[in-house]
């Protein structure tokens, strides 16, 4: 069995540019519902090396350029018997599954790109990876440094939101603990309550949107377990905004019922790596 995944935020700009092509009819289609030309805004900040797209730029363009890459998936004759995303991620996963059309997927994460960058101009704050702690001992370092567990990515690899002071005390506690820290090209602590104003915004985007039935799971980050209903997937993707992801969990589930395989759908190959780790651990035992 195999799952598909998808890639969230974070992703260099000039990543995300080779994986919208110029003139693909996802492309333009998305421009069309956004109103202006996204490859080549994509493209203006991708001209300084090593740039990071924006929040509210990223969303929608990552979910396109992933949106690109099933449809590359499906043309090939790839199947799936499970999907998942990486926050941003999901809305793909649930497009990909046609719980989402194409073009409601692309206002709903325009909208929770707006949102999330609006949230995080008024509370500022960050993220840090911690590699080599499990799970436990990051508790610990949130715990004591007011941060909190924002994605539990893979086995050794957990992160942390929260404001600059905090994640300046969490990384001295957990390379106290034996791990190392990372901070990440965020522009805010997402996954965190400093995210609640987003909230509302996209619940009444969601609220317009039509659900349907999925055609083959789709893990939700919330709960690490399939989602439900239509209205399951509106109030977890609500949810989603100041929950954790629970990344490792999901993974974890869809081992339990027999995937063995994955391919990594979308620019870059984050998750991919998250999969390789997570799945080599539970083949371990």
């Amino acid at each position: 069995m195999k799952i598909g995944l998808f890639p969230g935020q974070g992703l260099p700009a000039a990543t995300v540019l080779d994986a919208l092509p110029a003139g693909d009819p996802h492309v333009r289609a998305a421009s069309d519902e956004l109103s202006f030309d996204l490859r080549a805004r994509v493209a203006e900040v991708a001209s300084s090396d090593g740039a990071v797209l924006p929040t509210s730029l990223a969303q929608p363009a990552i979910f396109v350029a992933s949106m690109v890459a099933w449809r590359r998936a499906c043309d090939d004759g790839k199947t799936f018997d499970v999907l998942a995303g990486h926050s941003l991620g999901e809305y793909s996963a649930l497009a990909a599954a046609d719980v989402l059309s194409f073009e409601d997927g692309v206002r709903a994460v325009a909208a929770r790109g707006d949102a999330m960058h609006a949230a995080g101009a008024a509370a500022p704050g960050g993220m840090a990876a911690v590699i080599g702690l499990g799970l436990g001992a990051v508790d610990e370092v949130a715990r004591g440094s007011g941060a909190l567990v924002a994605n539990d990515n893979a086995p050794g690899q957990v992160v942390l939101s929260g404001t600059h002071d905090e994640l300046e005390r969490a990384e001295t506690l957990a390379r106290a603990a034996g791990g190392r820290v990372r901070r990440l090209e965020t522009a805010a602590s997402f996954h965190h309550p400093a995210m609640a104003p987003a909230q509302e915004p996209l619940e009444r985007v969601l609220a317009g949107v039509a659900v349907r039935d999925a055609r083959v799971p789709v893990v939700s980050n919330v709960t690490a377990r399939p989602y439900g209903s239509g209205d399951d997937v509106r109030a977890l993707l609500v949810r989603q905004i100041t929950s954790p992801v629970r990344f490792r969990e999901s993974l974890a589930w869809a081992w339990g019922r027999g995937v063995r395989s994955f391919d990594d759908l979308g620019p870059g190959r984050v998750v991919g790596g998250l999969a390789q780790r997570t799945f080599r651990a539970l083949e371990a035992g």
